[in-house]
């Protein structure tokens, strides 16, 4: 599958999906290309793309250690995270989104530590935000932490400060929990963390080793349309960890009120507020889906004195005016 002269199972495997992000991918591509490290491959998995993808991506071919592969139809973001993961054959997959960047050290940084401790599943650091938003995210907690805990500790403060993709790295080997799942739309590499969490420990390199960018693409028009689907995946997530789905021991933890408040965040935002909207479908169908969680969570009074709540403030608003 490689050329001549390089290994036919690198180290790492860095993989670049990608989908029209031509304007960010050469700086993508060389942030990759300058690692310290050298023992890897670069595998860019292109779902389609209409604009100059291609073009950009063929002067590095070069390069014995990149590939290029195009999808024969658009197949969607999460199948082409998981043709990502079927081209990789290397002991480390490193993902690397299309609009991001790596520190040149993240490799020389992450690779030790995984060499030394088979019993880290996932490695991760702390993030730098750029482009139309600047901010660092620091993890709150750093070296080596149980793997379980540290999914429970997220759920329970509603948080992945694990990152996105281009943060962290993971063993070939581990690709036994299973593909990227297509359940989720929002929370696909949140809830692959915590299946990989679930079988091992997390390290967190306390330094800024990936750089997030932010710009007005970030937040898609679908996402915004579908502005219900981050609090029913929050819920779901929790849920899931609940009825014990990873086989993560939830003994002593906070799990139950950790779902009872995502519960309570979907009553609010896709109940409660839709009420005005109800001749939408999408709001209906989002206030069906928040009346069964109700339901099933016992959370009926709770609902119904918010509601009723809501309903003086807005008659008392309409009297003011």
């Amino acid at each position: 599958m490689f050329d001549d002269g390089v290994k036919s199972t690198p180290k790492v495997s860095i993989v670049i999906p990608t989908y029209n992000y031509a304007h960010f991918l050469d700086e993508t591509i060389q942030s990759a290309l300058s690692q310290t490290f050298t023992d890897f491959d670069l595998t860019i998995v292109d779902n389609c793309s209409t604009d100059a993808t291609a073009k950009v991506v063929e002067k590095y071919l070069s390069d014995p250690r990149v590939k290029f592969y195009v999808n024969d139809r658009n197949i969607g973001v999460v199948a082409n995270f998981n043709r990502c993961l079927e081209l990789a054959n290397g002991e480390y997959i490193k993902f690397l989104c299309a609009d991001d960047r790596f520190a040149p050290d993240i490799l020389e940084k992450y690779v030790p530590v995984m060499d030394a401790d088979p019993g880290i599943s996932l490695i991760t650091c702390d993030k730098q935000a750029f482009g139309s938003k600047t901010h660092e995210t620091i993890t709150p907690v750093t070296y080596k932490q149980p793997g379980h805990k540290c999914v429970l500790e997220m759920l329970r403060n509603n948080y992945c400060w694990i990152g996105e993709p281009t943060s962290v790295m993971f063993r070939r080997k581990h690709l036994s929990v299973g593909k990227f799942s297509d359940e989720f739309s929002q929370y696909v590499d949140w809830e692959y963390w915590i299946r990989l969490l679930a079988i091992g420990d997390c390290y967190i390199v306390p330094e800024k080793l990936a750089y997030v960018r932010f710009h007005p693409g970030t937040q898609s028009k679908e996402q915004k349309k579908k502005r219900f689907i981050l609090c029913f995946e929050e819920y779901k997530l929790c849920k899931d960890v609940q009825q014990g789905k990873y086989g993560i021991d939830t003994a002593g933890s906070d799990i139950d009120e950790a779902v009872k408040l995502t519960a309570s965040n979907c009553i609010r935002r896709a109940m409660l507020k839709t009420i005005p909207e109800l001749h939408k479908r999408e709001c209906r169908d989002a206030f069906r889906k928040a009346f069964r969680i109700a339901k099933n969570e016992n959370l009926f009074f709770t609902t119904f004195a918010e509601l009723f709540k809501g309903l003086k403030r807005k008659t008392a608003r309409q009297l003011a005016n």
